[in-house]
């Protein structure tokens, strides 16, 4: 076999290898944890670390917005948001949240919408927080700047997830049951 052939037969199995890995990829369900934070001035006004990001939301933009838009479900701040709002997985299945932005967020399961654990926040947005505040979830769902949390084991059914620092951010999974075949067919 000459050379070019054979270079011709290995390119082509690594490009039908590479759309493989590309298929096989493809089923990854994820929830993007997005926001815009300005490093300067969110660190500024609530401490250093506060944001590690290159946003463009100013701190003073930030509450503005959050004073003027209320509770809007993943609008209340322009660029704070779970993405997609909504999600469908099968019974048995995972899925990641990623925080692509530059605070640290939480990516909890509720009971209901409702205020998140940040005091200020919640008085801005006339919200009274969820009871999961109470409960000591809050330190087991954090998700820093660059960090994922991988959420599994969920029953058939509607399951809400907001995060309890920015309870604006929001998302439904809907999990569907897995269908059982049945014998003699």
């Amino acid at each position: 076999m000459n050379r070019t052939r054979l270079g011709v037969i290995v390119i082509a199995m690594l490009v039908s290898l590479g759309w493989a890995a590309t298929a096989i990829g493809s089923h990854d369900e994820q929830v993007l944890i997005k926001d815009d934070c300005d490093a300067a001035t969110f660190n500024a006004a609530i401490g250093p670390g506060t944001c590690v990001g290159n946003g463009r939301t100013t701190f003073q933009d930030f509450v503005a917005q959050l004073q003027a838009n209320g509770v809007q479900p993943n609008r209340s701040a322009k660029g704070w948001a779970f993405v997609p709002g909504q999600l469908g997985i099968d019974q048995g299945e995972t899925f990641v949240a990623r925080n692509k932005g530059g605070e640290t967020h939480t990516f909890t399961e509720v009971a209901n919408f409702g205020g998140g654990c940040v005091a200020v926040l919640n008085g801005i947005l006339h919200l009274t927080p969820v009871p999961e505040c109470a409960t000591g979830v809050f330190g087991r769902t954090l998700v820093p700047s660059g960090g994922s949390l991988t959420v599994s084991g969920l029953a058939p059914g509607l399951h809400h997830f907001e995060c309890l620092i920015h309870p604006w951010m929001r998302t439904d999974v809907m999990v569907e049951q897995e269908n059982e075949q049945e014998d003699g067919d």
